[in-house]
């Protein structure tokens, strides 16, 4: 992911998770917002009740990688904040893409029927 794709300010984080509305599943909490620029924005959260920073730097590096797949056939413009939740942790890689990526589509097409 490039910079200009990444959401990192505390207040962007708050002001999503307070307001915007969420996706959510067993591995992954997902809000949303669209927005009018073309690039989607991306930021990733995993909290301390997951591990210790080895995994949590892992699960980051894998919600990118799944992230960077997604940004390759899927077009849409909105901010994303994505909160990894603790099964992902006996998760496989495909279990996580899996999930994620229907999560993410389902938010593409509720974005859709709001137009």
């Amino acid at each position: 992911m490039k910079k200009k794709e990444i959401i990192k300010k505390s207040k962007e984080f708050d002001r999503m998770i307070g307001h915007c509305p969420v996706k959510k599943n067993s591995y992954f909490l997902v809000f949303y917002e669209k927005q009018n620029l073309k690039n989607t924005c991306f930021g990733i959260s995993v909290p301390k009740k997951c591990g210790k920073a080895v995994l949590r730097n892992t699960l980051k590096r894998r919600t990118k990688e799944i992230i960077s797949f997604y940004k390759k056939n899927y077009s849409n413009s909105y901010n994303c904040i994505i909160i990894v939740r603790k099964a992902c942790i006996k998760a496989s890689f495909e279990q996580m893409k899996e999930n994620l990526i229907s999560l993410l589509l389902q938010i593409e097409e509720r974005v859709y029927e709001k137009k």
